[in-house]
């Protein structure tokens, strides 16, 4: 082990690499502190391409090296062991990413929604208050229709009847009836013009 550490320490860093993993894939802890030290800083500007938090950088950092170590059985020795190290850092940085994105998109459905929810509760407060306010107008209209025209109106509009049914009922003509109907709709529909949208939907 110790023979592997020493070509680690003493060969150029192209030629030492595999004998690192080796090292490293064996469980020698100082051929890891040898790669954590080589590659500390160089990881930590790599991962200033995905992430903008030191801190956050720095804690990517050390679970990379972490994760590394813990899975070094799976180590190939073969291949670059820094390429490996990246491997785990990228990844790890970019799921911190996808969770910030998810959360961002999370936080604005809701908003979206909670806007939403508040724009259907203002509509309807404000279609009661509307309903309310005709509600009001078509009473005092009522009140204020001459008797003849408002027992033509209301017996064709509340009891159904027709227009033959109220003539003979007020002892008028059927022309009386539609001419009272009539005279009651027009000041109807001007006393409740604001509230025309109500009438059509």
């Amino acid at each position: 082990m110790w023979l592997i550490i020493a070509k680690v320490n003493t060969g150029d860093s192209k030629n030492s690499e595999p004998n690192v993993s080796a090292a490293i894939k064996a469980g020698s802890e100082s051929a890891f502190e040898l790669l954590y030290r080589a590659e500390y800083s160089n990881l930590k500007y790599f991962l200033a391409r995905y992430l903008t938090d030191y801190t956050l950088i720095e804690d990517v950092v050390h679970e990379s090296f972490l994760t590394l170590w813990d899975s070094r059985d799976k180590i190939n020795t073969e291949q670059s062991i820094k390429a490996f190290l990246f491997t785990i850092a990228r990844n790890r940085a970019i799921n911190i990413l996808r969770k910030k994105s998810f959360r961002l998109t999370d936080s604005l459905d809701k908003t979206e929604t909670a806007f939403k929810i508040k724009a259907l509760n203002d509509e309807y407060l404000t279609s009661r208050i509307d309903l309310l306010d005709m509600k009001r107008v078509i009473d005092k209209t009522y009140e204020m229709l001459p008797v003849k025209i408002k027992d033509s109106f209301i017996l064709s509009r509340e009891n159904e009847m027709s227009y033959k049914e109220i003539s003979e009922k007020l002892g008028i003509s059927v022309k009386t009836v539609e001419h009272n109907i009539s005279a009651a709709l027009k000041i109807f529909r001007k006393k409740l013009g604001r509230f025309i949208c109500f009438i059509l939907f």
